[in-house]
């Protein structure tokens, strides 16, 4: 049986000592109080308690020098000290070590456990070679960096959640970079720093790629709250992150000479944008990028448009239809949490693929690409839920880059064809007898589709003029159709 954790309450009010030490010892703690500072140094000295509550008022040593004395002791150079006080230290009280009195019972309990998750893990990671892993509501993300940093750990930090994931790179303590999704750097950081659920992993070894951060942990953690709390504030004001927004003038109407960012989201806003793809494809920070798409909403530049109707719509699959598509995409395949499949998308011109591109908008879980290919490339991924993810990756219709289909077709659940194509019929017949694909056909008309492929046997489908509604119904089709066409 593990030895039970001390506690060393450090208050000259006996009132709050008589207050916390029942409910501490309830919980299994050993208590140790001291009325002094001083006499608290000596307590930590000889008992090494696990923990000091040590209150901002407590006589005959500041809670500077306190602190500074014990991190010269190899033996107690690693008690955590949480300040007490009536008047509140933002940064103490962020960083979570810092209470506020008087007491709250239930937060001061929750963060004293809070606190020794933390110095289990710092234990976990006192290894060179160990991997860590565990979950994000037990010790959040902060909490871990503090961890790393202060063991001068090198190696990646992984976090997921339902298919997503994220990963922040140290070196020798210190952030490096960070990537969420499109966001890279800092920006990924800080929205990790708020992110409460999820698994994570900690794999030690040398990390290459770019080093896109250069600040201390601890700046970079109280900015990365600071910044949520401001998006806390402006988040009343602004477009749902599945609105679409758009420039309400042509951007000639626009003052010049505005800030470096505000003009990095007018750029976005020439076509519409759903909200969230802004602040994606931004740059900026997202606190930076929603400031500057509230100035432009509110001077009239920008304007919200219409909520369209497959945003409220319920998921883009069913339950039925879901699971097929996952037997679908793990077909042959080792399986895993996440089932990542492919839908190729072929045909089209400019004009019809930047139709196709603003339909797959309203499509629900869709994210377009923040650096979209040229002919060549993924446009964007629709995540679907209970770990299936689909990307939606173009290939170039000219015949002479055809036989690059195979290798970059390999593992597609389907393909969609937009219309007008070069060589329709040649088109079709690649991806349905050379690839073996179902094919969904969306088009001006039905006449566009060759007769003899429309009525063949199996694999087509012809879904009119919507490129999203064509999309839903190759997904809803490729669990259930054959593998051999």
């Amino acid at each position: 049986m593990a030895p039970a954790r001390k506690i060393l309450i450090a208050d000259p009010d006996a009132a709050t000592v008589r207050a916390l030490a029942p409910a501490l010892r309830q919980r299994g703690y050993q208590v140790h109080a001291a009325r002094d500072a001083s006499r608290a140094l000596q307590i930590a000295i000889l008992r090494f308690p696990d923990l000091v509550l040590l209150d901002e008022r407590a006589p005959l040593l500041d809670p500077r020098t306190f602190v500074r004395i014990l991190r010269t002791n190899p033996r107690t150079e690693r008690i955590p000290v949480v300040l007490t006080g009536e008047n509140v230290d933002p940064e103490r009280a962020r960083l979570g070590t810092f209470l506020r009195k008087p007491f709250n019972l239930d937060e001061v309990l929750a963060r004293i456990e809070q606190i020794f998750r933390r110095v289990d893990a710092a234990r976990a990671v006192s290894s060179e070679t160990r991997e860590i892993e565990g979950n994000l509501a037990q010790i959040p993300i902060p909490d871990l960096l503090q961890v790393l940093a202060s063991n001068r750990k090198t190696g990646r930090l992984t976090v997921e959640r339902e298919g997503e994931r994220a990963e922040i790179a140290l070196a020798d303590g210190r952030v490096v970079d960070a990537t969420m999704g499109a966001a890279v750097g800092e920006k990924a950081l800080w929205r990790l720093l708020t992110r409460r659920e999820g698994q994570f992993a900690f794999l030690p070894g040398a990390v290459a790629g770019p080093r896109r951060i250069d600040r201390r942990v601890e700046e970079l953690v109280l900015e990365g709250l600071r910044q949520a709390d401001e998006i806390a504030r402006l988040l009343p004001a602004l477009p749902s992150p599945r609105d679409l927004v758009e420039l309400a003038v042509h951007a000639s109407e626009i003052p010049a000479g505005l800030h470096p960012v505000t003009e990095e989201v007018v750029a976005l806003l020439a076509a519409p944008r759903r909200f969230q793809d802004v602040v994606d494809r931004c740059r900026a920070s997202d606190l930076e990028a929603m400031r500057a798409s509230l100035a432009l909403l509110e001077h009239g530049y920008a304007r919200r448009l219409a909520r369209p109707a497959a945003f409220d719509a319920p998921p883009l699959l069913g339950a039925a239809e879901l699971h097929a598509l996952r037997a679908r995409i793990a077909r042959g395949r080792s399986s895993g949490a996440q089932a990542v499949g492919k839908v190729v998308v072929v045909g089209g011109g400019p004009l019809a693929r930047r139709a196709a591109l603003q339909r797959f908008q309203t499509v629900p879980g869709f994210h377009a690409e923040p650096d979209l290919p040229a002919g060549f490339g993924t446009l964007g991924r629709v995540t679907l839920g209970e770990g299936v993810r689909v990307d939606l990756t173009e290939l170039p219709g000219e015949r002479g880059l055809r036989p690059l289909w195979r290798p970059f077709a390999a593992g597609a659940v389907g393909a969609l064809v937009l219309l007008p194509a070069e060589e329709e019929a040649p088109l079709l017949a690649e991806l349905a007898s050379g690839l073996r694909l179902p094919v969904v056909v969306c088009g001006p008309s039905e006449a566009s589709v060759p007769a003899a492929l429309r009525d063949g046997p199996g694999g087509f489908a012809f879904e009119g003029n919507d490129p999203a509604e064509g999309l839903r119904a190759l997904l809803a089709g490729a669990g259930a159709r054959a593998a051999s066409y």
